[in-house]
């Protein structure tokens, strides 16, 4: 069974899956980032007490922590659909 945790608690290098969104304002924040449920993104760094960067296909992304927090994520290792 794969266990769960936040975006903020991910690791740099972590390949993820998007499993949930927590609450709807975290939700609407992150859609509007283009950041949603079932994507498939990579920790590209985290800044000490900053934002978590997420690389998802070409682009990078800045988080904030609070957004991070409402984020709930999986380790996927398996191939890209």
């Amino acid at each position: 069974m794969t266990t769960s945790f936040t975006l903020e608690q991910a690791k740099v290098g972590q390949k993820l899956l998007i499993k949930a969104i927590l609450d709807d304002e975290t939700a609407t924040i992150a859609m509007r980032l283009g950041v949603s449920a079932g994507e498939l993104i990579t920790v590209a760094s985290k800044i000490p007490g900053g934002p978590v960067v997420i690389r998802q296909g070409g682009m990078e992304i800045a988080l904030g922590r609070d957004l991070c927090r409402g984020i709930e994520v999986e380790p996927f290792e398996g191939p890209r659909r």
